[in-house]
């Protein structure tokens, strides 16, 4: 390899971040190592956990175990109530798998992007406490509560920059490698109650009651599925803005259509990963200029 920095940006994407673990892991089989890791909610973490030093084969059996669904898994209400969950659950397990490192100690470039709620600008967290960025970066609205850092309240990065290339590029990347695995929303299907006409609603009569969404039919989505298709679809819009503005040189887009990851079962996630790094082998050596 030349000296030209490497750098991966890695995009939010909650379960479908496994891929993440693919991407690095044929990189590294490759010879081609990051001199710099930008990575927003997911991508943080991934990222952050890699540029600590932890080898990619515990990385990966973290994600085959389901250890990273563990910790959502384990949400337990708390007060205040600014998020459903403290997030210490998240803060114990990344102390106990990473320690406690400072990003300006890490062996390579390192940025988690979080979002500022009080001003709803992207932040990106490039010295101080790994955990704590990490942290920062996945706090999903809602689920977690934000956290102080420097005097910022922040929140999950993928709200003000889910696919942060620009970030890479600040850190001195000559080359940028992104990795979107964000959720297209065509892609969700949404359910709900059937959606009652006004004569059936008198009569009494319910027609269609089997997944009316899988027949075409009207039918009444609860609100956890239209919040979360809002984020999808302000997600994927965002990042598709990003991209236009400040394009990688490289773009891999993993393929989940088979069988999406979800925190049970990444392995397919992985894989995906795996498979988009390997088609995209030639076009990452040409900007590499090897």
């Amino acid at each position: 390899m030349d000296e030209r920095r490497i750098g991966l940006a890695l995009s939010s994407g909650g379960a479908r971040g496994a891929a993440h673990v693919g991407v690095l892991k044929v990189l590294k089989e490759n010879g081609i190592e990051p001199d710099v890791i930008a990575g927003s909610s997911m991508g943080a973490e991934v990222g952050g956990i890699y540029a600590s030093g932890v080898e990619l084969a515990e990385l990966e059996t973290l994600w085959r175990t389901s250890s990273f669904g563990h910790v959502f898994k384990a949400l337990l209400p708390t007060i205040p109530w600014s998020g459903w969950s403290s997030g210490n659950g998240i803060t114990r397990f990344l102390r106990k798998l990473i320690g406690s490192p400072r990003i300006e100690d890490l062996p390579i470039e390192y940025a988690a992007v979080a979002t500022d709620l009080q001003t709803g600008r992207p932040c990106s967290i490039r010295s101080g406490s790994l955990v704590d960025a990490i942290r920062a970066s996945v706090s999903i609205p809602g689920l977690f509560n934000p956290v102080w850092i420097d005097g910022r309240l922040l929140i999950d990065g993928g709200v003000s920059n889910p696919m942060p290339v620009d970030v890479a590029r600040e850190l001195g990347s000559d080359v940028v490698i992104g990795v979107d695995v964000l959720v297209d929303p065509g892609e969700v299907e949404i359910s709900g109650l059937p959606y009652l006409e006004a004569r059936e609603r008198v009569l009494g009569i319910a027609k269609g009651l089997a997944s009316p969404s899988r027949n075409g039919g009207k039918f009444h989505p609860n609100v956890f599925a239209v919040l979360f298709q809002m984020s999808t679809v302000f997600q994927k819009r965002l990042a598709e803005l990003q991209l236009a503005t400040h394009p990688p040189d490289v773009l891999l887009r993993p393929d989940f259509s088979d069988d999406p990851p979800c925190y049970s079962s990444v392995r397919c996630g992985i894989e995906a990963g795996e498979e988009a790094t390997r088609r995209a082998l030639p076009e990452i050596r040409k900007a590499l200029g090897v």
